[in-house]
């Protein structure tokens, strides 16, 4: 049985919350993500500093059941790019 979650929208009056299945859901995401090959989602304030790879960080994370603050400096240097 496919679960719905509840959705808050911006309306011209205010919001109003929308019921959304987990596909519906997850569609959205996935052609979110597909302009994102790379996994970033912003662009860096400083071209020196290395970008965060947070899709593959929160994948990773599920797969090993762990938080992003739990992984020790040498899994979180995976997912930096120069």
């Amino acid at each position: 049985m496919a679960r719905s979650i509840d959705v808050i929208v911006s309306t011209p009056k205010g919001y109003t919350v929308k019921k959304v299945s987990d596909k519906m859901l997850r569609q959205d995401i996935e052609k979110f993500e597909e302009n994102f090959p790379d996994g970033v989602y912003t662009l860096p304030t400083d071209t020196e500093k290395p970008r965060l790879k947070v899709r593959a960080l929160a994948e990773y994370c599920m797969k090993h059941g762990k938080e992003p603050e739990e992984l020790s400096e040498e899994e979180k240097k995976q997912f930096y790019e120069h």
